[in-house]
């Protein structure tokens, strides 16, 4: 199973969201994801549907513990990110964490325009 984990700045727009993940996609040679995996403190905000919709799959909201969980796993981090939502990787630790328990990163973070994310394979249950 294919998840890309995503984050994104308010003032992102769906069509670099969707033009990034289209990138990632192709870039580890996967057709469609099965799932988007986004930071559930983010729930009010439209794009993942958008996204998800697109592709024909389905959100997977991911909990601030659920990141937590996955950061030693996360290959890359951000201050920044850190300093704003208390965990220094979404993209990554949204994908892995969505991806389920043995999930492995097969695109680190990638950026456009606001938006960040990453693919990961798992066999969620």
């Amino acid at each position: 199973m294919i998840v890309v984990g995503m984050g994104w700045q308010s003032a992102a727009l769906a069509e670099h969201a969707l033009e990034l993940v289209a990138q990632s996609l192709h870039m580890v040679g996967a057709s469609a994801p099965d799932y988007i995996a986004v930071p559930d403190f983010k729930n009010a905000d439209t794009l993942p549907q958008s996204v998800a919709r697109r592709w024909g799959a389905g959100v997977l909201w991911i909990t601030r513990t659920q990141l937590q969980q996955v950061q030693a796993a996360c290959h890359t981090a951000s201050s920044t990110v850190m300093r704003h939502v208390g965990v220094a990787s979404v993209a990554e630790a949204c994908a892995l964490a969505g991806a389920g328990d043995g999930a492995r990163l097969c695109l680190t973070r990638q950026v456009l325009c606001g938006v960040t994310c990453a693919v990961a394979e798992g066999d969620r249950k």
